[in-house]
């Protein structure tokens, strides 16, 4: 077993412990590494929805920590270990020195302390209980028991937790008996038996934890929600703490100053402008749209007049190397609407070649898809479709190669 100083002091930042086991363990991602467990550690190993600390063992980096059922802490290491420490199974004599590091210890004990006082608030304000905790590397989470959430709600409970660390209000952490521990008004009860770890901010939370905490909220600096989201039929919350927080509005501050810019407006104006382009630019695609409708049917025209005809019947065909098929389709409805038509399109896109065939109701012993197999099988394509419009797509191939496969369709027609 190991003694775990985070429970007692959480920002001891370094150490000296004497090697009890070590072996080969995988990390988080599954990666096989050498590890070591010490009779003593201030690197706390992943547990409570908290993960572990990182730092220096021995002059080696420790990129995981865990810990078993029994309570030995166990530290992996990102290469072999050296022969001292290899050798140094249960030497009393030897000495490992540890160092933690800091900065991810005090990230991690602003955003659990912060976490804390957001599930107390969410309990007292809205009996949002919680029943889930996350603490990511770029965000956070708690899931709690509801099914709805409102942003004026969430504000509500920001301002609460942020006048609490205003207020600077001490965090203590005690080891209790567990009856002891049951006679406090816990936020929810201890999974561990034996002695309870509770941690407590005066007048807020009262709650059984094992985690790393600040000593006084004000630590925190600031808490801020930033996204609410469905989550299997309750409510997700991301959060930010400290220096986390303080980078979140900076990059937000940023952003809106980038888009006031953009918009020859203020940061404060930025959503009214972009209302404003929105509206514009439906506008726009209405017109555009418009345009579009207005081109196919002088395209349409023209391209009828330019047809072949062939015992009376007008038979279109066309390729274009730089066209939006979508436009082709329209162009070939477009020519059907008209009696005794045929219509053979192709264009040529970035990927390949696209081929659209086509022909007017009162042809009905003309099959579109037969016609379409005709030109996509000399083009190595395949496609199908409806007697009446069939389309489908070939590999790259020169323009010549294209126009000759129509003409090989129109021949068959003629």
């Amino acid at each position: 077993m190991t003694h775990q100083l985070t429970i007692y002091d959480a920002y001891v930042r370094a150490f000296t412990g004497r090697v009890i086991a070590r072996g080969c363990r995988d990390d988080a991602d599954g990666v096989r590494r050498q590890a070591v467990a010490l009779d003593q550690t201030a690197f706390y190993p992943t547990s409570g929805g908290q993960p572990y600390d990182t730092g220096v063992l021995g002059g080696v980096r420790v990129v995981d920590v865990q810990k078993d059922a029994d309570g030995t802490i166990w530290h992996l290491l990102d290469s072999d270990l050296p022969d001292d420490l290899a050798e140094a199974v249960n030497d009393t004599s030897f000495v490992v020195s540890g160092e933690i590091d800091w900065d991810r210890r005090f990230d991690h004990m602003q955003q659990h302390t912060g976490q804390h006082m957001l599930s107390a608030v969410f309990e007292d304000l809205l009996e949002g209980r919680t029943i889930g905790f996350h603490l990511g590397r770029d965000s956070s989470t708690i899931d709690l028991d509801l099914t709805s959430l409102t942003w004026d709600d969430v504000h509500h409970v920001e301002d609460r937790v942020n006048e609490v660390i205003w207020q600077n209000l001490p965090v203590d952490a005690v080891t209790l008996p567990r009856e002891d521990a049951l006679a406090l008004p816990l936020r929810k009860p201890p999974e561990v038996e034996g002695d309870v770890r509770v941690v407590q901010i005066r007048g807020v939370d009262v709650c059984a934890c094992g985690g790393t905490h600040v000593e006084r909220v004000g630590d925190i600096g600031s808490v801020k929600v930033t996204a609410v989201a469905s989550y299997k039929g309750r409510v997700r919350v991301s959060f930010l703490c400290g220096r986390r927080a303080l980078a979140h509005t900076q990059r937000t501050q940023r952003l809106l100053q980038i888009a006031g810019l953009a918009l020859s407006v203020g940061s404060s104006e930025v959503p009214a402008a972009i209302t404003r382009l929105q509206e514009d630019v439906k506008s726009g695609r209405r017109d555009l749209r418009k345009a579009r409708e207005e081109l196919a049917t002088y395209e349409a025209e023209a391209l009828w007049h330019q047809a072949a005809q062939i015992d009376g019947m007008r038979v279109v065909l066309k390729h274009w190397p730089d066209h939006p098929f979508a436009e082709a389709r329209t162009l070939a409805a477009r020519l059907c609407e008209r009696s005794a038509t045929v219509v053979l399109l192709a264009v040529t896109e970035t990927k390949g070649v696209r081929v659209v065939c086509a022909r007017s109701d009162d042809l009905p012993d003309i099959n579109a898809n037969e016609l379409l197999r005709e030109v996509l099988g000399a083009l190595g394509g395949r496609g199908g479709g409806p007697p009446a419009m069939a389309q489908g797509g070939a590999p790259a191939c020169p323009a010549d190669e294209v126009v000759a496969a129509l003409a090989g369709a129109l021949a068959t027609l003629r």
